[in-house]
Order: C-alpha cells, then sequence, then structure tokens
C-alpha cells in the first residue's frame, strides 16, 4: 500500500471505529491484536487476484501475470485493454472488497467479531484501490478507443490512429 493509501486506511479506522463507535472484540488486545496482519495479508492477495479473475474476463489466461515483490503481489496484463475494459478491470477489487464490507457489517451489525473484520475489509478494499485509482483516473485522460496494457505499477497507453 502507497503511504496515500495507509492515511487514507486511518481515515476510515478512525471513522469506523471512533465516530461510529464499533468497538473492536474484547480479544483484540496485546499481542493477540497482531492476528490481524495474516487477515490484511490475505486481503491484499485477495485484491490482486480480483484483478486476475478479471482480466480473465477479456483477454487469455496466459497474458495475465502474478508478480510477487517484497511484502507485496502485483497482477500486470501483457496484452492490450479497451480503455473501459481496464477501468472495470482497476476498480473490481476496490469496489468488491468494499462494497462485500459494508454489507456484511450491515447484515451482521450484533456481532462485534463479525463488524469488526467487516469494517477491516472495507478499509483494506478502499484504501488498497488508491493506486488503482491513480492509474485508472490517469487512463481517463485519453480517448475510450484508446488500449491500455497494464505494467503493474505503471500504464502503457496506445492510441489508434485513424
Amino acid at each position: 500500500m502507497s503511504l496515500v493509501a495507509v492515511l487514507i486506511a486511518i481515515g476510515i479506522w478512525f471513522l469506523f471505529f471512533r465516530v461510529l463507535d464499533t468497538p473492536p472484540p474484547q480479544w483484540f488486545k496485546g499481542l493477540r491484536s497482531l492476528l490481524i496482519l495474516p487477515y490484511a495479508i490475505g486481503l491484499v492477495l485477495i485484491h490482486e487476484l480480483i484483478h486476475m479473475v478479471t482480466a480473465y474476463l477479456y483477454v487469455p489466461v496466459s497474458n495475465v501475470r502474478l508478480r510477487i515483490k517484497i511484502l507485496t503481489w502485483e497482477v500486470s496484463v501483457d496484452k492490450p485493454l479497451l480503455r473501459n475494459r481496464y477501468l472495470i478491470y482497476a476498480f473490481a477489487p476496490g469496489f468488491l472488497l468494499s462494497f462485500i464490507g459494508i454489507l456484511l457489517y450491515v447484515i451482521f451489525h450484533s456481532s462485534v467479531d463479525i463488524r469488526f473484520f467487516s469494517g477491516l475489509l472495507f478499509i483494506f478494499g478502499f484504501a488498497g484501490a488508491t493506486g488503482d485509482m491513480g492509474l485508472a483516473l490517469g487512463a481517463l485522460k485519453y480517448p475510450k478507443t484508446c488500449y491500455i496494457v497494464d505494467k503493474g505499477a505503471e500504464l502503457d497507453v496506445l492510441v489508434p490512429e485513424f
């Protein structure tokens, strides 16, 4: 996650657990609070897997790569995507994870544990999508007839000439 994502996550954390008065579970104290790390790492992987599944809707499986980087994973797509398809691909993980987090929070409002983990799901879904949003906003500068090649942390834009 980028520094911007961390700042957004802290802000949303404050909103969920201070303003909305969602208490953490009783077990979330001391060293046991470190149990959140595997959950967070799993959410980062799920975020990237959602990118992969979305890419499979538009390109052959052989054109999608999952790379392991230091402390994270990164998906890239070797084959160009039409700009609007790229936008769906870019926004899918943040939208899905955040939506599921909100849905679980509302449905299981009486369970402190589920509310806590669904709040974290929303936070990581939204904050984790900030890098994707930055790239997608950059792609919006180009016409919808252009093609985007996702190289992970950067894009190549191919604008057809008529």
